[in-house]
């Protein structure tokens, strides 16, 4: 049957708004799931269980510190999986989530599929980067269905389609951002997050060194976030009078601004822990936020109505 088969029909408004809180909370757990995994890599964790799916050829391994991550970090993502596969059955009825949750699906089995090779691996770089691409796309998945779950039984607002300079430099930020966690994905993997050990300089005081490697890599992630964050200054000015987007894109603002400082707090700080998730985090809030942002532009633009320079 497709995701739009006859059989849909529409939730009532009591029960699509429980669903929308479920999904939003299962959004907000996946968040936090990537930053335990944030932490797994800090605390040099990745395979601490060296086999997959067990551990150690064992359902319940003896514990230490690095082994209780890792395999807290699995048992989580297990039942987050298992949480949305029910979720998603509930949900199943209502037509216009069905897409999404078909996505989110893929995602979800692409992810374990991941997982498992960043293991078998021993923690490639591209296993690594994708794993966390991956998750982030899921979480945003889990959002959006909340997001439309949320509207069932409301009257949508018709609103003019954003302005040009707000859509552009939005639609411009959103790929800014996609570049930027792929560069921090491969940072992490390629352990490059001190190859600049000084800030706002690189080695020895030279802002661009010309060095190869882990250096140009961390460099370019640097460039790219300080670019990112005039991108979103640029569209929060651009969208302050848009309605439903001015406080998304000034949301977004403040999390790149904050992302910005917890970056070079990490550098300045030598990686510590809890800096490392912290980062990890916002950059996932940073993803949903956008991506909120994206989404009520182009329902905009799909409205119809003329639209304004």
């Amino acid at each position: 049957m497709s995701p739009a088969g006859p059989s849909a029909r529409p939730l009532d408004p009591r029960r699509a708004r429980l669903l929308a809180g479920a999904f939003g909370t299962l959004a907000a757990a996946t968040v936090g799931l990537m930053t335990l995994g944030a932490l797994v890599r800090a605390h040099g964790a990745g395979l601490a269980c060296p086999d997959w799916p067990l551990c150690f050829g064992e359902l319940v391994p003896r514990m230490n510190v690095k082994v209780a991550f890792e395999y807290t970090h699995r048992l989580v993502a297990g039942g987050v999986g298992a949480v949305f596969f029910v979720l998603a059955a509930a949900a199943w009825r209502y037509s216009a989530t069905r897409r999404l949750l078909v996505a989110a699906a893929v995602l979800l089995a692409v992810q374990v599929v991941l997982g498992a090779l960043t293991v078998w691996h021993l923690l490639a770089v591209w296993t690594v980067t994708a794993h966390l691409v991956t998750a982030n796309l899921f979480a945003v998945a889990l959002l959006l269905v909340c997001a439309q779950l949320a509207e069932q039984g409301r009257p949508r607002p018709r609103r003019r389609p954003a302005r040009a300079a707000a859509r552009v430099l939005l639609s411009c930020a959103a790929v800014l951002l996609a570049l930027q966690v792929v560069l921090g994905g491969l940072v992490s993997s390629s352990y490059a997050g001190m190859a600049c050990p000084e800030w706002p300089a690189c080695i020895d005081g030279e802002w661009l060194p010309a060095i190869g490697g882990n250096v140009r890599l961390h460099l370019l992630h640097r460039l790219n976030g300080y670019l990112l964050a005039a991108t979103l200054a640029a569209a929060a000015w651009a969208a302050r009078r848009e309605p439903g987007l001015a406080g998304l894109a000034a949301l977004a603002l403040a999390l790149v601004l904050a992302q910005v400082a917890v970056g070079v707090a990490n550098v300045l700080l030598g990686l510590p822990v809890e800096v490392t998730g912290l980062h990890t985090a916002l950059a996932a809030l940073l993803v949903a936020t956008l991506a909120l942002a994206l989404r009520e532009l182009w329902r905009g633009l799909r409205a119809g109505a003329p639209r304004h320079a």
